[in-house]
């Protein structure tokens, strides 16, 4: 059983984010209460699957009290550091002090020299991260922590934007010749094959795999099966853990199969039950009307960051009538800084900009995450 069987439960244990984060975003509910219960859901199941991750591996070999124990606890307290750092401190440093100080670039140029500034600062904080939860255990969690920094920026997923357009085509590419070279390389055809792996992966998955998290949410009323589909989704880190402990050691070439028969059901069926029972859902309900707009893929990062610039210089030109200079040489107001002759109120660009962004817009992925439950 041991540690073939928590190799196993280890493997299973991840939700794939990015499933729920698409289909959500297409259906325009992600800001929604059950939409968002399913990020944050998704995004605490892959913290914990993390730390298992990190224990599991320490397993290997001699009792080692600082790996199994210690370096857990100390990689939670520093999680627990960078979650408040995300939403108090990166923010306002970003905004106000680092990216204030960079230089503009010529009118015209493809990126700005502030967004290649974020860029630089997020591969660097990327790296920091990385490293430290290396000592810890592993850099994915450092991975996973750096990435959840930059989740609160203003204005809302524009260093996602940042980030996708600069690294996609690299990535999509890394991507699959790691997972060819280590995942689908190490899979031994003549076992998985076998009829013996395959009932054995049928039943894991069907039971453990996709049972196990369809039921998991029986008290959120009408979407709970809606919910349960979203978190039954897998996706490469499942099967990387696999692929680990089998090259660790800790798991034997059929339990190995076993479990890639059991990701398979979860990662082919998922999408689909869950896509229909989404849509059901979203129509019985009357959501999502008008609201396609609030969700996100990689595939619109283009366009959608094309069209943030466009609204951007919109707004820009229609405040060019403003009289900042006059206002604040002026008495002050409730609402910033009054007009010269002290009868109109006028607010400078940056801040009419701000209540327009922020007009109308709640919390995305683990902003609600963080504010909810780090900050209040």
């Amino acid at each position: 059983f041991m540690p073939d069987g928590i190799s196993a439960g280890t493997a299973l244990a991840p939700t794939s984010v990015g499933i729920a984060l698409r289909l959500l975003g297409e259906a325009g509910v992600l800001q929604e209460n059950f939409g968002q219960a399913i990020i944050t859901a998704a995004f605490v199941d892959d913290i914990l699957s993390l730390v298992l991750f990190n224990v599991l591996f320490s397993l290997g070999g001699d009792f080692d009290a600082f790996k199994t124990i210690y370096a857990p606890l100390i990689g939670i307290a520093f999680m627990a550091f960078a979650c408040v750092l995300a939403v108090k401190f990166w923010p306002k440093f970003l905004k106000d002090y680092l990216l204030a100080r960079v230089p503009s670039k010529a009118e015209g140029a493809k990126i700005s020299a502030q967004d290649e500034a974020l860029f630089l600062f997020m591969f660097a904080l990327l790296f920091t991260y990385a490293t430290i939860t290396h000592f810890l255990g592993t850099h994915l969690w450092g991975c996973f922590i750096a990435g959840m920094s930059f989740a609160c920026l203003d204005p809302p997923h524009h260093a996602h934007h940042v980030w996708v357009k600069q690294t996609k085509r690299l990535t999509s590419w890394m991507i699959r010749i790691f997972f060819t070279g280590t995942v689908a390389f190490s899979i031994p055809l003549q076992q998985l094959l076998s009829f013996d792996a395959f009932w054995k992966g049928s039943i894991m998955g069907i039971v453990a795999c996709i049972g196990t998290k369809v039921f998991c949410a029986p008290f959120m009323g009408k979407a709970r099966w809606v919910i349960g589909w979203a978190m039954v989704g897998r996706a490469e880190f499942a099967y990387l853990i696999a692929q680990m402990a089998l090259s660790g050691g800790m798991m034997d070439e059929g339990t190995f199969s076993v479990v890639i028969w059991a990701l398979l059901y979860a990662t082919v069926v998922a999408p689909f039950v869950f896509r229909f029972l989404l849509n059901r859902y979203v129509a019985s309900e009357g959501l999502g009307e008008g609201a396609a707009g609030t969700g996100f893929s990689d595939s619109d990062d283009d366009s959608i960051y094309a069209e943030n610039n466009k609204h951007q210089a919109r707004k820009d030109q229609d405040l060019e009538g403003i009289d900042v200079a006059g206002a604040i040489k002026s008495k002050p107001t409730e609402y910033g800084q009054s007009s010269p002759g002290g009868d109109e109120k006028a607010l400078d660009a940056k801040a009419v900009r701000n209540l327009d962004e922020n007009k109308g817009k709640g919390g995305l992925l683990c902003c609600l995450f963080f504010k909810k439950v780090v900050v209040n």
